[in-house]
């Protein structure tokens, strides 16, 4: 009975230790980040991809650092359970729709036709998923098991 008991105490300890040292927001994945980290990270790569300057970086940085804020509370009310499934949906829909309208009106001609693409190209990856299939890298599409 002991060689059955012990290695159980000892696993369950250990359990309780991992678990006590992850933070919140944090499920044994990748730590949550901050409203601030996702809007700089979001716009490095915006600035990158479509080759923004120093104001039109600066610009997107504070309408990206809006939404992700308006997003994270919206989550929060969300994860406690004080708000209605179907409102929340239609709220994040138009704030996306806001947010994307603000970015629009910062970039050139040039760099908006880059950004529908990339648009475009997100949303037909974002359905291929729902549909199970994804594409190897030499463009033949798999099918998801």
């Amino acid at each position: 009975m002991k060689k059955f008991l012990l290695p159980l105490l000892a696993f369950a300890l250990s359990a309780t230790a991992a678990s006590a040292q992850m933070g919140p927001g944090q499920d044994g994945g990748r730590p949550q980040r901050t409203p601030e980290e996702m809007a700089s990270r979001q716009t490095q790569g915006l600035t990158k991809q479509l080759g923004l300057s120093a104001d039109q970086s600066a610009k997107v940085q504070q309408i990206m650092l809006a939404r992700d804020q308006e997003m994270m509370a919206m989550r929060g009310q969300m994860q406690a359970g004080t708000g209605d499934r179907k409102q929340m949906r239609d709220q994040a829909k138009d704030g996306r729709i806001k947010y994307d309208e603000q970015i629009r009106a910062v970039l050139t001609p040039d760099q908006l036709a880059k950004y529908n693409t990339m648009q475009t190209n997100r949303r037909e990856r974002g359905m291929e998923m729902k549909e199970g299939k994804m594409k190897n890298k030499d463009g033949k599409v798999k099918i998801k098991a």
